[in-house]
């Protein structure tokens, strides 16, 4: 009786695993679907950004990078404290960061500088109250 049960009830269990079949024609929204650039840009991953995209990215004080490992273009937006020292991020435009550290023995106090642009890649240690808070690494 148990094993009828269970060859009853195990196709309906997997039926939920299936993955439904696009529709003929029908495109698939996720690689569609723009991402937001800064300043509201839409940008497509992959993808070089628009004519109209570098002009507003232009007026607006950015400049258009290759960045990260896909070296993809993106409006890069200068801070005007780049490179400050801080030890906390409210001293800063964007975040106080800690170049290519992650981590800091507990209870040394950590002086950061504030980044460079809105567009942060690599590793750092995010810096709040003279201390790393967190490490990243960024790509």
């Amino acid at each position: 009786m148990r094993l009828t049960g269970l060859v009853l009830v195990a196709p309906l269990a997997l039926s939920g695993c299936v993955v439904p079949e696009p529709e003929a024609g029908a495109q698939d929204e996720t690689v569609n679907e723009p991402t937001t650039v800064s300043k509201g840009m839409p940008f497509l991953p992959g993808s070089a950004l628009s004519a109209e995209d570098r002009r507003v990215c232009e007026e607006q004080g950015g400049t258009v990078e290759k960045r990260g490992m896909a070296q993809i273009e993106q409006c890069v937006t200068p801070y005007a404290d780049a490179g400050k020292a801080c030890t906390d991020g409210d001293q800063c435009e964007g975040r106080c960061i800690a170049e290519g550290q992650v981590g800091s023995p507990p209870g040394e106090p950590v002086t950061g500088i504030c980044q460079r642009d809105d567009r942060l890649f690599g590793c750092f240690g995010i810096v709040e109250d003279g201390t790393i808070e967190a490490g990243l690494c960024v790509d």
